[in-house]
């Protein structure tokens, strides 16, 4: 004993063997046993209790260590990683710092490079301007020589006016003299022809020679010998026979005469002046076209400048361009001993009697085989009732199946005939569409990839990515809960295992049992898979696991809620506690009514949406509901009537382009009729009319992102966009129009779709990402701001109004949360694990991670649609419309014993619906509520009935597993009584 004190407290170390507790329990049984052989029983009775808290004590101090330890370990391998992300960023921050000096470096060299560009180009401009002076001065000089020239040609005119005058003077003085002898005047003219001759050669080398000197004019005395001799030769009417002989037999003459008369031709009635003037004139102008051509090219040079000046602007330019996440514990033996001495004689001298002895022992014999006689026929009795319930419900259900049937096979031959007309339109539309396309015949390989494709594609990639969070957000959850199990269980087996049947009894250990909210399932359908698994619980279970989950939701609910029913609703909470006080039934009950499939036809479609169109906005004498179905690609719309049993009013599809998103009814405006409004993935809006000409599209717009909500205010519908912007279309004296619309961003990166708004008095509630935005619906001005909840990765999804207040849940999170309408401060919060565990049991939770996937405020009462199917309703607290605040009581929750197999996907409530009563013949008018989803299960009844037809291949899903809406008939006003 005192060795095994000294190991237990001597120590003190904090590494324990991990079966040191057991290990010295066993030791101590030993023990113990040898003293109760030595000493008796009654020395150790009172030791053992003190033992077993001792062994406790020390169980849970090893259990703290332990978790000190992992925890510690984990610190450590947090802090491990921190110092291996703060060696890496280091790392990062230096090459950055590297990078950094580099980009410097190459920086500087470009502003180096580009200070010689700008030093270059300013030599360049320098010596462009002193050419240019230069030029300017020449320019200036030729001027000057050009005045000079003109005062120079003035002179010479002057005095070959006066030598022409002179010339003529002896021109007559020798035309008188000559008129004497003819002979004389032969000699005199060859004399003067070749005094002539010599003097037109001296005259044209000196005119050759005049361009190139502009020192002064020329010598004219020796030109009027020339000009006498051809204004002689001119003057003659005919050259004599003897003067051509003369020529002809001398060369030089010859030559001289034909020079002569080619560069000087012979006209008669000419005047000497008027040839020396345009001789004098050509030379001017010749001057003339040489400075021209001598300014030409300076203007060439000038030009060439600007076009180098200008590319090398250019050239700089570019280079600036380039810079740039309570048992008894007493055994056998000490109840005798505590018995008298006296007593047990006596007993034991009865024992002796053997005549009475026999008949004693029939008797209780008897009695015992009466006793489980009685035992067998109540339990009988009770499986009688139950059966009884079962074959009730489904007699009711089998009922409102042939009265469906008997409907659908009366209206088959008109719908047959019907479709076969709309399926040769689709074909005329289609062969139209195909011959207007021309990439419809091309592969799809081959087409061009379209703006709707790609917001298709990226809203599909949104959606997995939405998928796989909720994925790993269920694992974790999963995780924990397993964690939380094995570490109860692993407590309860600890030091009992070695004390429990110490005195040869079999009783249980002195704590009391856990309870069953966290026990964890026995069932092998409900074992979890390792961490790192590919597959979840709540994906890929087989009909015989979901089917064992239901059987155990099905005992769960059994026992916990008991046997009472109020039309198809549990009792209360409070109601199913242990009480001998009688609690009364809550009122104002929605009733069952009808169990609806959405299509008798179409076994694949799945419902997204639906509004209630009321008789104020269709101009009907009833309500009808507008249900969007559909695959992924596209979209159908079933208009059906709630109050008459598979009654589909019309059905045609939209557009195969993008499936629709949301859904909305808009109130007739002015002359304006009623009409619903439709928002698809893809961005496009459609209005179609809400009474007659349902199939018709009235007006249609494309936006430039999804349309996730739709909301109407005030003579505005407002559409929640996918890139966290609203657009609001307003009604005008021509009516809607949808091409003229304003935006108000709300988001910031990253962005988000906005899934939900809520109008009311003028102000619109926006839910973005974990926010709540108000905005003034006439200003379009954000008012306020406040946070939902502490997470900001979370999303708020639903928001529905009641009295003064606003219920509100985020995505993937089981809490809803109370705000006020006019403040923005939170009043309450209501968690839904403990309710759903409390009545459907932990099972539930395997089926689908908790959440809340609808959110309604009908009658009074709010109604809460979970993903696993399960439909609450909770009454609330409102008294008036206006100042009541909507508080909740989780102990007043009622579940629906009718559900969906999947998530609920919408819960709506339908006014004004004309129903006529069983058993009469009036007609009323009533207010029916629907919810929408994927299959159906009473959970009173569980799954059996597949259980014969799960071993057979499955083309098509059963009539269970359908998407089927559950209709309750409400049989109170839109305003409860003051006692809820």
């Amino acid at each position: 004993m005192e060795y095994s004190e000294r190991v237990l407290c001597g120590s003190g170390e904090v590494e324990l063997d991990p079966n040191i507790v057991s290990e010295e329990a066993g030791k101590l049984y030993s023990e113990l046993q040898m003293v109760i052989e030595t000493h008796g029983e009654s020395v150790v009775e009172s030791l053992v209790p003190i033992f077993v808290w001792v062994l406790e004590g020390l169980a849970g101090c090893k259990a703290q260590l332990r978790d000190r330890e992992e925890e510690a370990e984990r610190e450590k391998a947090e802090r491990e990683e921190l110092l291996d992300r703060y060696q890496a960023e280091k790392a990062l921050r230096k090459e950055s710092q590297e990078r950094y000096l580099e980009l410097d470096d190459q920086f500087e060299q470009e502003r180096r490079a580009i200070r010689g560009r700008e030093k270059e180009r300013e030599r360049r401009e320098r010596e462009l301007e002193k050419k240019a002076r230069g030029q300017a001065d020449q320019l200036v000089a030729l001027e000057e020589q050009k005045a000079n020239l003109n005062r120079e040609l003035n002179t010479l005119k002057n005095t070959h006016n006066k030598l022409a005058h002179t010339y003529r003077d002896l021109l007559e003085k020798r035309k008188d003299s000559e008129r004497d002898s003819p002979l004389r005047n032969q000699v005199r003219l060859k004399n003067a022809e070749c005094s002539s001759n010599s003097s037109e050669a001296s005259m044209n080398g000196k005119m050759i020679q005049r361009p190139h000197s502009l020192s002064g004019p020329p010598c004219l005395e020796d030109v009027f010998p020339k000009k006498e001799n051809a204004i002689e030769i001119s003057g003659k009417p005919a050259p004599h026979q003897f003067i051509n002989d003369i020529i002809s037999s001398t060369p030089e003459l010859r030559h001289f005469h034909g020079s002569g008369d080619a560069s000087t031709p012979v006209r008669p009635n000419s005047k000497e002046g008027d040839v020396l003037e345009t001789s004098v004139e050509e030379e001017m102008r010749q001057v003339e076209e040489k400075e021209g051509q001598v300014e030409e090219e300076k203007g060439g040079e000038g030009k060439e400048k600007d076009k180098q000046e200008e590319e090398e602007e250019e050239e700089e330019e570019e280079d600036d361009s380039m810079e740039w996440d309570l048992r008894n514990t007493d055994s056998v033996f000490s109840e005798l001993s505590e018995l008298s001495r006296d007593y047990v004689e006596s007993v034991d001298r009865g024992a002796s009697v053997r005549g009475s002895a026999d008949q004693f022992e029939e008797i209780l014999c008897q009695y015992e085989e009466l006793k489980v006689t009685h035992e067998l026929v109540e339990a009988a009795r009770k499986a009688l009732i139950s059966r009884v319930v079962e074959l009730t419900d489904d007699r009711s259900a089998l009922k409102l199946e042939v009265t469906s049937l008997q409907e659908t096979a009366s209206r088959l031959e008109g719908r047959m005939k019907e479709k076969e007309e709309e399926t040769k339109r689709i074909r005329k539309e289609l062969e139209t569409c195909q011959s207007e396309d021309p990439d419809a015949s091309l592969p799809t390989s081959m087409r061009p990839f379209s703006r709707s494709e790609m917001a298709r594609v990226v809203m599909e990639k949104n959606q997995y990515k939405q998928r796989l969070l909720e994925l790993q957000e269920a694992m974790r959850k999963s995780q924990t809960l397993r964690a939380i199990n094995d570490e109860r269980l692993t407590n309860d087996k600890s030091v009992w295992k070695k004390f429990n049947r110490f005195f040869g009894l079999t009783k249980g250990p002195l704590i009391p049992p856990h309870a069953p909210t966290f026990a964890r399932p026995t069932s092998p359908s409900l074992t979890r898979p390792p961490l790192g698994s590919p597959q979840l619980p709540a994906v890929g279970q087989t009909r015989a696991e979901r089917r064992e989950i239901y059987k155990e939701i099905r005992s769960y609910l059994w026992g916990s809620l008991g046997k009472r029913q109020i039309h198809g609703w549990s009792t209360p909470l409070a109601n199913t506690q242990e009480s001998h006080e009688p609690v009364p039934e809550p009122k104002d009950v929605p009733v069952l009514i009808q169990l609806r499939l959405l299509d008798q036809r179409d076994s694949t479609a799945k419902m997204n949406c639906a509004v209630a169109v009321a008789p104020e906005i269709s101009g009907e004498a009833t309500c009808s509901v507008w249900v969007v179905s559909g695959p992924a690609s596209c979209s159908d719309i079933t208009v059906i009537d709630p109050a008459r049993s598979n009654t589909v009013l019309d059905q045609f599809s939209l557009t195969p382009t993008a499936p629709a998103l949301c859904i909305c009814a808009v109130p007739p405006i002015g002359d304006t009729a009623g009409t619903v409004w439709i928002g698809t993935q893809e961005g496009s809006m459609l209005v179609h009319s809400a009474s007659a000409g349902r199939r018709l599209c009235l007006h249609s717009v494309s936006l430039s992102e999804g349309v996730h909500s739709l909301t109407y205010s005030q003579s505005k519908v407002i559409a929640g966009l996918g890139d966290g912007t609203l657009a609001f279309f307003s009604h005008s004296s021509d009516g809607w129009n949808l091409q003229s619309h304003s935006v108000l961003p709300l988001g910031s990166n990253p962005l988000q779709p906005i899934r939900c708004c809520l109008e009311k008095s003028g102000r619109l509630w926006v839910g973005y990402w974990n926010k709540i935005h108000v905005v003034d619906v006439d200003s379009k001005k954000v008012e306020q701001t406040f946070s939902v909840s502490e997470r900001s990765e979370q999303q708020v999804r639903f928001l529905c109004a009641g009295g003064s207040g606003v219920w509100t849940s985020c995505r993937l999170d089981p809490i809803l949360r109370l705000f006020d309408w006019s403040t923005g401060r939170p009043l309450q919060e209501v968690d839904f694990t403990a309710l759903v565990t409390k009545t459907l049991g932990q099972a539930f939770l395997t089926l689908s991670p908790l959440q809340i996937s609808s959110l309604a405020v009908i009658s009074g009462r709010l109604w809460v649609g979970t993903g696993g199917g399960a439909i609450f309703t909770i009454p609330l607290s409102i008294t008036s419309e206006a100042v009541s605040i909507p508080y909740c009581s989780i102990s007043s929750a009622q579940l629906c014993y009718h559900g969906h197999r999947q998530a609920v996907r919408f819960i709506i409530a339908a006014p004004s619906c004309l129903i006529i009563p069983p058993g009469s013949t009036t007609i009323t008018n009533s207010q029916l509520i629907i919810s929408g989803g994927e299959g159906h299960i009473n959970f009173r009844l569980g799954d059996d009935a597949s259980e014969e037809s799960e071993d057979l291949p499955k083309t098509t899903p059963q009539r269970s597993e359908r998407s089927q809406m559950i209709i309750w008939q409400n049989t109170t006003p839109s305003v409860p009584s003051p006692a809820l």
